[in-house]
């Protein structure tokens, strides 16, 4: 493992492991707020209540 560090810089391997993670949680933090695109909040119950809301506000009224 010594001879890994003597070829990649530790202080660039912290840094690019640092920016790696923050790009893959700032991905899956917009991938979760844009939940009705995904169909990935259906567990909330005020997303579940706006779903049924607008299915209801697209049908035609009944007589």
């Amino acid at each position: 493992m010594w001879r890994y560090w003597r070829i990649v810089d530790p202080r660039k391997a912290i840094i690019g492991t640092g920016l790696l993670i923050a790009l893959t949680s700032t991905s899956i933090h917009l991938i979760h707020i844009s939940g009705d695109r995904y169909n990935i909040n259906t567990w909330h119950p005020d997303t579940v209540k706006a779903a049924k809301a607008a299915q209801n506000a697209a049908l035609p009224p009944s007589k």
